[in-house]
C-alpha cells in the first residue's frame, strides 16, 4: 500500500461522509419544516377554539349582567317605585362606569411614563 492510495482512499470516504452528512441534513431540515407547518396548523385550530369560547364568554357575561340590571330593577321598584329603582340602578351603573374608567385611565398614564423619553 503506497501513500497515494491511503491519500485518495481517505479523501474518497471523507468525501462520501460529508454528502451522506448534507443528506441528512436536508431530510432533518425537511422533517423540521413540516413538523412546524403540523404544528402551526394545530395552534391555529386551537386559536379558534379560544377565540371563540372567548367570545362567548363575553357574550354570557353581558346577559348575566343585563339580567342584573332588569333584576334590580324589580326588586327595588317595590321599594323605590318605578323612577326611583331606575334613577338608582342607573347611577349605580355610572358610578361602576366613572370608577372603572378612572382605573383604566391610571393605567395608560402608568403605561405612558414607561415610554416617556426623560431626555
Amino acid at each position: 500500500m503506497t501513500d497515494d492510495d491511503v491519500t485518495s482512499g481517505g479523501t474518497e470516504s471523507l468525501r462520501d461522509e460529508l454528502a451522506g452528512l448534507i443528506a441528512d441534513a436536508r431530510v432533518m431540515a425537511t422533517s423540521e419544516i413540516a413538523f412546524q407547518k403540523a404544528r402551526a396548523g394545530l395552534a391555529g385550530a386551537y386559536l379558534g377554539k379560544i377565540a371563540g369560547f372567548g367570545a362567548l364568554a363575553l357574550v354570557l357575561a353581558w346577559f348575566a349582567l343585563l339580567a342584573l340590571t332588569v333584576g334590580l330593577l324589580l326588586a327595588l321598584a317595590p321599594v323605590l317605585g318605578a323612577w326611583g329603582a331606575m334613577g338608582a340602578v342607573v347611577g349605580g351603573l355610572l358610578l361602576a362606569t366613572v370608577l372603572t374608567a378612572l382605573t383604566a385611565y391610571a393605567g395608560w398614564r402608568r403605561l405612558n411614563a414607561l415610554f416617556k423619553d426623560e431626555g
